[in-house]
């Protein structure tokens, strides 16, 4: 039977961050069934300025990273806004905040000021580069970051560019781990008592997301280099044009390699002896991939997938976004979810990726006009409700 009580219910998180990690890590924590208000500046969150592709009222960065959640406009800098602040924060679990290093400091919002307020309250703290070194005080975004911390030297093709990674990945990684360090503190508070200062920068979740490289230069002097659609370390494994479309192929393994030669059915795969062990392969890659792809044209993608498949050998299909969601592997994974804006106009996004057998989290409200939910906050919260076009 799955229960309606999600694992948060009951939790009151504060979300002051913009953009992405921040939004998303308050999102997640919403999809887990805590109550999330969004305190916005007068302007709002950036994000409502992005991703919109000119579309009369559609923002679909924000959209993306605030579903659930309310909506409250609070001048911070004003003396009658930061009051109302500080009494949300008196009150809540989670806060989460991604200012640049001494804002909420200066705001009388940072991580002491609040906690003493609230001795129970889990902070967390999310900046591009961490709190300590020469970088603390500077902004960042995905694409700097990624610069910054090799991605782009290992991405793109061994003699073209860096080249960046698609979407904003280091944002929605950060985001994930902030949410992770968020609940971490929060089962540590049901045996103190106490909450804690979550620290999360882009940078550190950057470097860690390709840990491996880091270990190959830490502990043996090797620099990662760019090796486009074929890695380095294994061959076969790449991405082939076939007839009709690209395919991925790994079947660098022994035995997967000599069930894949069968497949491919080429004499020159069989028989020639530079190809033999994944030492030769390796040292023989350029001339095994010229082979490779050309076999790979004689046939649809279709074909190959269904041949390789049945075999047990690890293959895939380079898709679009369009081609994803029509594909019967997203339906079956449930991952859309459609909220109504109140307007009539539908708005479908992808939900959190985890599931509970016990919980099952309904797509509820969409993400909220700025200063939407003022009078609700101030009213249910300790605060004093003021017409909407106060602001403070």
């Amino acid at each position: 039977m799955v229960a309606h009580r999600g694992p948060l219910e009951g939790l009151l998180v504060l979300d002051f961050s913009q953009i992405v990690a921040g939004p998303l890590a308050a999102m997640v924590l919403g999809d887990l069934g805590a109550r999330v208000v969004k305190i916005e500046p007068p302007s709002g969150d950036a994000a409502r300025q992005l991703g919109g592709r000119g579309s009369v009222g559609y923002q679909g960065m924000f959209e993306s990273f605030n579903r659930g959640k309310e909506s409250i406009v609070l001048d911070l800098r004003s003396e009658e806004g930061l009051r109302r602040a500080q009494a949300l924060v008196d009150e809540a679990d989670v806060l989460i905040e991604s200012s640049r290093v001494g804002v909420m400091d200066r705001l009388g919002l940072g991580a002491r000021d609040a906690r003493d307020r609230n001795p129970g309250l889990v902070y967390v703290s999310i900046n591009a580069y961490g709190e300590t070194g020469p970088n603390a005080t500077r902004g960042g975004v995905d694409v700097v970051v990624q610069a910054e911390t090799g991605w782009m030297s290992i991405t793109g093709e061994p003699d073209g560019p860096p080249t960046k990674l698609g979407s904003v990945p280091i944002d929605a990684a950060t985001g994930h781990v902030a949410a992770q360090g968020a609940l971490a503190a929060l089962f540590a508070r049901t045996r103190t008592g106490l909450g804690d200062v979550v620290r999360v920068s882009l940078y550190d979740v950057a470097c860690s997301l390709h840990t491996h490289d880091f270990t190959d230069y830490l502990s043996m002097g090797w620099v990662a280099r760019r090796a486009g659609n074929f890695p380095a370390a294994t061959t076969p494994s790449g991405v082939y044009a076939t007839a009709d479309g690209t395919i991925v192929l790994a079947a660098y393994m022994p035995h997967h390699w000599k069930t894949a030669v069968e497949i491919l059915d080429d004499d020159r795969l069989r028989e020639d002896p530079r190809f033999q062990t994944m030492k030769d392969r390796m040292r023989n890659r350029d001339e095994l991939l010229k082979i490779l792809q050309e076999v790979l044209l004689r046939r649809t993608t279709a074909q190959w997938q269904a041949d390789f498949e049945d075999a047990r050998i690890t293959c895939g299909v380079v898709r679009d976004t369009d081609q994803v969601v029509a594909s019967e592997q997203f339906e079956a994974a449930r991952l859309a979810i459609e909220t109504d804006d109140g307007g009539g106009r539908r708005i479908r996004t992808i939900r959190t990726p985890a599931r509970f057998d016990s919980y099952t989290r309904e797509a509820g409200r969409p993400a909220p006009a700025l200063d939407a939910d003022r009078e609700t906050v101030l009213s249910s919260l300790g605060g004093t409700t003021a017409p909407a076009d106060g602001r403070s």
